[in-house]
């Protein structure tokens, strides 16, 4: 079984490799869970609207690559949370951008499983407009 920090390396290279089943299959089907992204309208509350978030972002996105500038991931019993920093660097619906990308988020063990409960991200620092 695959440990939390295993578990969040494994999102991120799914994410880069646009990989939308994997992603799915990550979170947690859950009324609880949320993601949290970057755009102003980018929230998802309850898992029945996961499937559409991740095969669109997968489906928006070209030449992504994530550089980890930090990761740190905590496990207590059955949850886990973690915090990181990240260069992304990606074509954006057709875009070239590059920034630093700050994340955390919640995990739960599920059947020796780990599942993400909650993801929020926010950027940092654009390193294309300094």
């Amino acid at each position: 079984m695959p440990n939390a920090h295993d578990t969040v390396t494994s999102y991120f290279n799914a994410l880069v490799a646009k990989d939308a089943e994997t992603l799915i299959e990550m979170m947690l089907p859950a009324t609880h869970y949320v993601k949290i992204g970057t755009d102003a309208d980018e929230v998802v509350e309850d898992s029945a609207r996961i499937a559409k978030y991740y095969r669109n972002h997968v489906a928006s996105t070209e030449d992504f690559s994530i550089k980890f500038i930090k990761l740190d991931v905590q496990e207590r019993d059955d949850v886990a949370w973690f915090y990181t920093q990240q260069i992304w660097k990606l074509k954006w619906q057709g875009t070239p951008e590059e920034f630093v990308m700050r994340m955390t988020g919640v995990l739960e063990k599920i059947d020796d499983s780990w599942k993400f409960a909650q993801i929020h991200a926010s950027i940092g620092v654009s390193i294309t407009e300094g």
